[in-house]
């Protein structure tokens, strides 16, 4: 079957109307009276989400020419999920605003690979000047409101989050799981943090949220790589006749072995997961055996044993563990005061206080939190599943939203960070000539997009709220959309971590900017959506 082909207006006015259909319904969450928008799951009970990321992802047009530019700016909303685990429906707001300004300045004539370079170089001056207004985050009732508002205006969320941060400290391990409990709690247990993800995607058992989540697993590590599916052919059939989950922790797994593994997890034979022992050289090792000691696990060595006749009895327990892209959390291991665990925090620590070196200092202690590391458990729940799901989701983005702001610092909120960059892009501006400053100003329009949105959807008249902004010199002066009055918004606790905002910003204009160049869309009508 030969390819569909569409040129210049006509491929780009189909793309555009896609990229609008995700758009509008995504941005008619935005802001504190944005609404939820809600829908099927094939395999599950349907879901009412306000969360940008899931509801880009489930939306699938019958057009391909209409698809392909729903798919490019989903894309806004994944790589914003990816870097902060916020800020999905800002990307997507913005970088809508951004594609449909250029457009209407290519239409006229403007050279859309000078506008592209104009739009590149006004969003390193915004995203340099977010960076410059950050302040630092000193308090746990800062993080509290920060939390809060990124649930949704949710203070229970915040109150959450804020028990977490005040009990764990600003760098605390937490895990989100679900409950068939009415009620959401949270409870403090022991658990590690491991700096490893999933080697292969086939592995997730929630694709929406990226992660691969296991109960009960038994764990099983190694030194040494793990490239022949042979090699562990006993051990997997030990686990299938268990009906048990698996977590394996190696050098490394590939090869004839990642594959089985991957095709398995698939096909729902085995719940399955691999992942590479966090860190390198001694520190890898070090902390293999600080994972072992705690899970109860033997560390099976080459020198010492045949990996084919290792089965159950090498492995340790966990309550749970889940996997994510870059970073994994081990629940409740079996032993974490395991006398090898002891011995393991006595030798580390000995060494901590005659180390002189930073970067072995900072490995050390980081395979002694892997001994020593409390963590928050959320347990969701919810009258329905899908309340849970939706109540979930917004926990989820409010914990990354405190994580990037304990991390970078804060920003005022309601839009009203892109506003302070205004004055920037337009000695910007001034510095550029033709197509080059079109580009650009086309940012400097589009700064006021998220204000303006948040308005909308509060039911008010966005002009008459960004010129009342903008009139006062006050940089903490903005709007309230909750209560629709102005003031200080860090004293009205209406605050944004800067990497989100800076993150969400970044992500809509690489989107855009890229999406104004195309000249042609070339599409598959056989071709089956991969979503």
């Amino acid at each position: 079957m030969g390819k569909e082909i569409l040129f210049e207006n006509e491929a780009n006015a189909k793309m555009i109307a896609g990229m609008n259909k995700v758009a509008d319904a995504v941005k008619s969450t935005y802001g504190p009276k944005g609404r939820n928008v809600a829908f099927t799951q094939q395999y599950d009970v349907p879901l009412v989400t306000n969360d940008g990321y899931a509801i880009a992802r489930q939306i699938v047009l019958e057009d391909k020419f209409l698809n392909l530019g729903a798919k490019l700016i989903e894309e806004a909303a994944i790589k914003s999920n990816d870097t902060s685990g916020d800020g999905t429906t800002a990307s997507v707001v913005i970088a809508q605003a951004i594609i449909n300004e250029a457009y209407k300045n290519i239409t006229a004539g403007a050279n859309p690979i000078f506008v592209k370079k104009g739009i590149d170089k006004a969003a390193e001056v915004v995203s340099k000047t977010l960076t410059e207004l950050a302040t630092p985050v000193d308090s746990v009732d800062t993080i509290k409101n920060i939390a809060a508002v990124s649930g949704n205006n949710d203070p229970f969320i915040g109150d959450l989050i804020g028990q977490i941060y005040d009990e764990l400290g600003f760098d605390p391990c937490v895990t989100l799981m679900d409950t068939q409990m009415a009620d959401t709690k949270l409870t403090i247990s022991t658990g590690s943090r491991l700096d490893s993800g999933y080697l292969s995607r086939y592995f997730l058992t929630d694709t929406v949220r990226s992660v691969c989540e296991l109960d009960d697993p038994y764990i099983f590590i190694c030194k040494d790589e793990i490239d022949s599916i042979d090699s562990i052919v006993k051990l997997l059939e030990e686990c299938v006749t268990a009906k048990a989950s698996l977590a394996i922790i190696a050098k490394d797994v590939k090869g004839s072995a990642l594959t089985a593994l991957a095709m398995n997890a698939e096909k729902g034979v085995l719940k399955v997961v691999a992942l590479k022992g966090p860190g390198y050289g001694d520190t890898r090792d070090r902390n293999l055996e600080c994972i072992a000691a705690v899970t109860g696990a033997t560390v099976v060595d080459s020198v010492l044993y045949d990996i084919k006749d290792c089965g159950l009895d090498f492995c340790g327990k966990a309550k749970r563990i889940v996997v994510e892209k870059e970073v994994s959390t081990l629940e409740q291991p079996a032993e974490p005061n395991s006398d090898k665990a002891v011995e393991l925090k006595k030798q580390i620590s000995k060494k901590l206080e005659t180390e002189t070196g930073v970067y072995e200092i900072d490995k050390l202690e980081q395979s002694l939190g892997l001994l020593n590391s409390a963590m928050g458990v959320i347990e969701v729940g919810g009258t329905s599943e899908l309340e849970m799901f939706e109540r979930k989701y917004r926990i989820e983005d409010a914990l990354n939203a405190a994580k990037r702001a304990a991390a970078e610092g804060i920003v005022p909120g309601g839009g009203k960070a892109l506003l302070l960059c205004k004055g920037a892009v337009e000695e910007l501006v001034g510095t550029l000539s033709g197509d080059e400053a079109v580009g650009a100003t086309v940012i400097l329009n589009c700064l006021e997009t998220p204000i303006r949105q948040i308005a909308l959807n509060a039911g008010v008249d966005a002009s008459v709220v960004v010129n009342e902004v903008l009139s006062n010199k006050n940089m903490n002066y903005g709007y309230n959309a909750l209560t629709n009055e102005y003031g200080d918004l860090i004293k009205l606790k209406i605050i944004d971590p800067v990497t989100v905002i800076r993150n969400s910003f970044i992500n809509a204009t690489s989107i855009a900017s890229t999406y104004i160049t195309t000249g042609a869309a070339v599409v598959d009508p056989e071709a089956k959506e991969d979503r």
